[in-house]
């Protein structure tokens, strides 16, 4: 059995095809938008005898009321996923993004919801987006695409800014997964980009750190992203250099999360169903 998660959409939704959402127009759904008198809304099964003898009663006429209701209105989940160098390698790798992918396309589609997705490393990777879509097999579609696709041919992920540009949705979740060990710039444009829509970060974390040797000698070192090996004299203020390093990267990263405003979810390898109902609970409806 598929995981899932339970998940609302923090804003009331203008829109007319049906979903599992609060709406903000008026028709087919199940929450009390008031009464509405009878010749100017003509839908006699909405008709409410009682409301229509009060309102006769207290006022002088013949009037007729019939109960309206909120329409509930259909969301576009979007996964922008990195499939850059250095998600490939360690504590983070692509099967925890293929089985991600995996969730949130069974999860909307599940709901009512579309799902949509767009990879990216220095480029936006066509190969691996999907525009969006109900259609039941997804989920499996969206795993393997991830699963079998090509390694990154360069380093970087500006291919993010692309991949953001062709959400054309006009009620959307973003769910951005990465590991963010990138430039913090790349990251702030793109939030900037995506300000129109309820932005989540899902930030793996990198243990590496915890492997390096705490005493000296010469190690082998491979750089992520470019591939590049070299040789290194190990010291144990490199390792103290480098913890302070990310540190302070994620202590920039998280100042521009809170900068616009979007709550990231940290994560240590799978992503669980859970998890994800947990974030979703501890969003306050705006």
């Amino acid at each position: 059995m598929l995981d899932e998660f339970s998940y609302r959409f923090p804003n009331n939704v203008f829109g007319h095809i049906p979903g599992a959402h609060t709406g903000s127009s008026l028709g087919a759904g199940d929450r009390f938008a008031g009464f509405a008198d009878l010749f100017d809304y003509p839908d006699p099964r909405r008709l409410d005898i009682r409301a229509s003898l009060r309102s006769n009663m207290a006022d002088v006429g013949n009037r007729w009321l019939v109960r309206r209701y909120q329409q509930r209105s259909s969301i576009t989940l979007w996964l922008l996923a990195d499939m850059s160098k250095s998600m490939s390698i360690s504590s983070v790798n692509h099967g925890y993004l293929a089985n991600l992918a995996q969730m949130i396309a069974h999860s909307a589609i599940g709901l009512g919801d579309r799902f949509a997705m767009a990879g990216f490393d220095s480029d936006w990777r066509q190969d691996i987006s999907i525009m969006p879509t109900t259609q039941r097999s997804m989920p499996s579609l969206a795993a393997e695409m991830i699963r079998n696709a090509e390694s990154a041919s360069s380093p970087g992920v500006e291919g993010l800014i692309d991949a953001a540009s062709i959400i054309t949705s006009s009620h959307a979740i973003v769910f951005l997964a990465s590991d963010f060990c990138v430039d913090i710039r790349v990251v702030e444009r793109a939030l900037r980009q995506l300000s129109q829509f309820t932005v989540i970060p899902i930030v793996w974390q990198h243990h590496d750190v915890d492997y390096f040797p705490s005493h000296a000698g010469w190690t082998e070192m491979r750089d992520s992203e470019t591939g590049q090996h070299r040789s290194v004299w190990m010291r144990p203020s490199m390792k103290k250099n480098w913890q302070q390093s990310m540190t302070s990267h994620f202590e920039q990263l998280s100042a521009c999360f809170m900068h616009h405003r979007v709550k990231p979810l940290f994560v240590d390898g799978e992503v669980t169903g859970e998890q994800l109902t947990r974030y979703f609970a501890g969003i306050k409806r705006a």
